[in-house]
């Protein structure tokens, strides 16, 4: 079911669900169709010394990669092997950004484009390229386990971007010769951020919007602002685009707090016609199949049980970087993880859900009253 703008400003939800009795687990996961942090290991190997590529989240993403058929396909035949209560397959909610940096654009006009110019999915920058990922996405759209939302339209400040690359900054064009993006303007700023001028992130949402609507043949419903950080004007955009529900509010970064920490756990919550989606459960297993692990099988599983006692559906957020990697071996180290907790979940009777589908329930029960 689709909400116009009008009728979601004045939708609030009135009544509390059940959701410990449903066992409603959401399995968000984001950055897929990035392109970053390195095409290849060539791009890695040339890279690594970089101040992005030495940092803290340097040496965790360094490796991760533009997924490949291969690992889509991999996913996509995990999650059939398993069953919630109601008889259906887990469904992977991929939070999809829509489009790359035209790298041989820049180049030619010497960065003097005077917005970014880009690569929009299924197409690629070069270095990018994966053959067959298109028809791996499909079929498992197909299946029913692989549902794309949106992440942006690029995963940039771009301004910010453009403005290095002018600069000459040593770090960012050192990156832009192996189609990277990563470099500190990049790093310490984000795609809907406050400083990146207002025109480009409005513009930027509606662009997404649209491709997004042509490639998967349906407007998206969901939209989480990469890095976390946005302000009361996207929101304000992505309702009136039909965006009516945000994701990460209890994540995102804001300067009180405070506040945010007394707000998160009220559930659920909508803000300006938007339903906000309960904090989110870091399921991370960085390559390892280990259940023990900080942000491993049965942290999770214990999370999730915690979210259906405090009457909230179990949202899991695994980052695609997880399942996406340079390194085969990482990659199937968090399969093997995700078969773990999906095999505990099943094991619980759990339901699998994305966000669109707990909106509408909300939605139902409401309208019921």
């Amino acid at each position: 079911m689709r909400y116009s703008g009008a009728s979601c400003h004045a939708w609030v939800p009135r009544v509390r669900l059940d959701w410990g009795r449903l066992k409603a687990v959401v399995f968000q996961s984001d950055d897929w169709g990035l392109c970053a942090w390195s095409a290849d290991d060539e791009a890695h190997r040339a890279l690594a010394g970089a101040p992005g590529f030495s940092s803290p989240p340097g040496r965790l993403f360094g490796r991760s990669t533009l997924e490949s058929a291969a690992d889509v396909r991999a996913l996509v035949q995990l999650l059939l092997e398993s069953r919630g209560a109601d008889g259906r397959p887990p469904v992977l909610q991929a939070n999809t950004v829509m489009a790359a940096p035209d790298y041989e654009r820049l180049a030619r006009e010497d960065f003097a484009c005077p917005e970014l110019p880009l690569v929009c999915l299924p197409e690629t920058p070069s270095r990018w390229r994966r053959p067959g990922l298109w028809e791996q996405v499909r079929a498992g759209i197909e299946a029913g386990v692989w549902w794309p939302e949106l992440h942006g339209l690029h995963h940039l400040p771009a301004h910010a971007w453009l403005q290095a690359l002018r600069r000459g900054d040593a770090d960012a064009r050192r990156a832009f010769e192996h189609q990277c993006v990563v470099c500190p303007a990049v790093v310490e700023g984000a795609e809907y951020d406050a400083s990146e001028p207002e025109g480009w992130r409005t513009r930027g949402l509606e662009r997404a919007v649209v491709h997004f609507t042509g490639l998967f043949g349906r407007p998206p419903e969901s939209l989480c602002p990469p890095d976390y950080r946005w302000d009361a004007r996207l929101e304000a955009d992505a309702v009136r685009l039909g965006l009516t529900v945000i994701q990460g509010a209890a994540e995102r970064v804001v300067p009180w707090l405070r506040v945010r920490r007394l707000l998160r756990d009220r559930w659920p919550r909508t803000r300006g016609g938007c339903l906000l989606m309960p904090r989110r459960i870091a399921f991370e297993p960085r390559g390892s199949a280990s259940p023990e692990g900080p942000l491993g099988a049965r942290r999770a599983h214990a999370r999730v049980r915690a979210a259906w006692r405090e009457g909230r559906p179990a949202v899991i957020c695994s980052h695609r970087f997880n399942y996406a990697h340079l390194d085969p071996a990482w990659s199937e180290g968090s399969r093997v993880a995700l078969r773990d907790l999906l095999g505990r979940l099943s094991e619980d009777g759990a339901v699998f859900l994305t966000d669109a589908r707990v909106r509408d329930l909300l939605q139902r029960a409401t309208d019921r009253r």
